[in-house]
């Protein structure tokens, strides 16, 4: 699912649940997916990056 197609579609059925969401909120959302599909993806070197940044 490389295609973006098929990251819409993940993010659909991720957001399914929390139904009602507000525009105002919705990039928190997209944010907070976007990094746990990247950490899912790339594995140990995300988490690597994102503790580094974090903690410098």
């Amino acid at each position: 699912m490389n295609t973006m197609e098929g990251l819409w579609s993940l993010l659909r059925s991720w957001l399914r649940p929390h139904r009602g969401i507000s525009q105002e909120k919705l990039p928190l959302y997209l944010g907070f997916f976007e990094c746990l599909h990247n950490i899912k993806k790339r594995g140990k070197a995300a988490l690597t990056g994102l503790l580094e940044v974090l903690f410098g």
